[in-house]
């Protein structure tokens, strides 16, 4: 399995009323992961609807992943609770992924 992994640090939230076709696929919502130099490493784009969903795929822009806007809260929910974060992609099936590295249990229990 050949995977890439992209650490993020920052992102920026658009949440679009309609939905766009700026970058050729119908979406509501985009998610644009950057590291600690600003550099962009990734988007998750939240499509619409039930159609098929593009393929992930690494460009030269970062990792694209795309999503049902039914998961958007979920994600909302990991940039807010979760640190550190990644995107990361087989290369070969194309599956993608949001995930964290290593973290204590119980990390965001109260005392």
């Amino acid at each position: 399995m050949a995977t890439v992994h992209r650490n993020f640090t920052k992102y920026v939230l658009y949440y679009l009323s309609g939905s766009s076709t700026a970058v050729g696929v119908p979406h509501e919502a985009e998610i644009d992961c950057f590291d600690n130099a600003g550099n962009r490493v990734g988007i998750i784009y939240f499509l619409p609807g039930t159609r098929r969903l593009p393929e992930n795929q690494d460009t030269v822009n970062g990792i694209y992943i795309y999503f049902r806007m039914s998961r958007f809260a979920d994600f909302m929910s990991i940039l807010k609770d979760e640190q550190p974060l990644f995107l990361g992609l087989d290369t070969v099936s194309k599956v993608a992924y949001i995930g964290t590295s290593s973290e204590p249990v119980g990390q965001h229990e109260p005392n």
